[in-house]
């Protein structure tokens, strides 16, 4: 199985938020992205890289990342909005031809991922469903009704069939059925281009998730394609999933979501767990940091 990290550069280095990506500092940022690559690599023989020209000079050239390849693919999205954060990740779904699993730069693991999982149809981290979810998808979902020129009828197709929003948690993504993610990203990029005049119209940075995660589930499903999850509970789940004192014994997995980058001790933890694990890459990004290279 492939492991596919993606990059793009627009969203991440620009405006006052800048290298930070939700971190309290810049240098969290690069700790994540250091402490993801090596990780993976230490349990995957392949693991590869779609990013752009600015990507690759800050991850390949200065950090030394030690992907098995890379892509520069991604300087072709730099029409869009930076607040379509997710399109990076869409293309680089797009242009897998084997079974992968795409993870995010603030995923971590302390294992290879199950048997079971790697051999799923599709692959998610968890579902995202319940009375929580279901309204925060459901919102934005209606406020693109009233706003966009189409949304793809496969979402509606979706609610009826379940009575209510079911997506996933993309901070893994793959499967067996690559084919699918070119047919998925086409979706998506359809979705996005033909409102091209009436984004702005919706919050965009909360309209990824659909764009992403309902999209994705709404067509899987449809299509017939079982997607595993690597945690059914997200619940319990939950409880551990920023966790660094638990690896890497107890815990096998690590998601820095959304507002627990927030967290000092959380930063204070992944910067301790690369200082431990990975001394080199650590001391050279200080390195670069205190010579403003980064």
């Amino acid at each position: 199985m492939k492991i596919v990290q993606s990059f793009w550069s627009k969203p991440a280095l620009a405006g006052p938020q800048a290298h930070r990506s939700g971190w309290p500092d810049k240098r969290y940022n690069y700790f994540s992205w250091a402490l993801s690559a090596l990780q993976f690599k230490k349990y995957y023989n392949e693991v590869e890289l779609v990013t752009d020209e600015a990507g690759y000079e800050l991850l390949i050239d200065k950090m030394k990342l030690p992907y098995t390849s890379v892509q520069v693919a991604l300087d072709r999205l730099n029409g869009y909005d930076k607040d379509l954060y997710a399109i990076g990740k869409l293309y680089a779904y797009s242009l897998q031809d084997s079974p992968f699993i795409h993870a995010d730069g603030d995923v971590f693991i302390w294992e290879k991922f199950p048997g079971e999982l790697e051999t799923s149809d599709l692959i998610c981290q968890n579902k995202e469903r319940g009375e929580d979810y279901s309204r925060l998808y459901y919102n934005i979902y209606l406020d693109m009704l009233r706003n966009y020129r189409f949304c793809p009828p496969v979402l509606e197709r979706s609610i009826q069939r379940n009575g209510t929003v079911i997506a996933v948690n993309a901070g893994i993504l793959g499967g067996q059925q690559w084919a699918f993610f070119r047919d998925y990203a086409t979706a998506a990029f359809e979705f996005i281009d033909g409102n091209a005049d009436f984004l702005g119209r919706v919050n965009l940075r909360v309209a990824n998730i659909v764009f992403e995660q309902f999209l994705f589930h709404a067509l899987a499903e449809e299509k017939g394609f079982s997607v595993g999850a690597y945690n059914a509970d997200f619940v319990s789940f939950w409880n551990d999933i920023a966790d660094y004192t638990g690896v890497p014994c107890r815990t096998k997995y690590i998601h820095t979501i959304g507002a627990l980058k927030k967290e000092k001790h959380i930063a204070h933890s992944l910067e301790y767990r690369l200082q431990h694990d990975y001394p080199c890459y650590y001391y050279h990004i200080l390195d670069l940091l205190h010579t403003h290279q980064i």
